[in-house]
């Protein structure tokens, strides 16, 4: 599995100079889908239940620093 490792990163570039710079380019924007693509139905699964979660706590942690809700003790 590791065999071609150090080989594999040498021949693919991490960052591609000849793509623009800028977060709104489109090289960047479908090396992203596809990236979401090739996630199995359970590894999107996993991500939408972590974001879930993450957006719920900090939801939480934001009413209770504003005062929104008081906890009973």
């Amino acid at each position: 599995m590791f065999d071609n490792l150090r080989q594999q990163s040498m021949e693919s570039p991490a960052y591609d100079e000849s793509v623009s710079s800028g977060p709104a380019s489109s090289a960047f924007q479908s090396q992203g889908l596809d990236l979401i693509r090739s996630l199995t139905p359970q590894q999107r699964f996993i991500l939408a239940l972590m974001l879930f979660l993450n957006v719920t706590v900090l939801g939480c942690a934001a009413l209770l620093v504003f005062e929104r809700v008081a906890l009973p003790f």
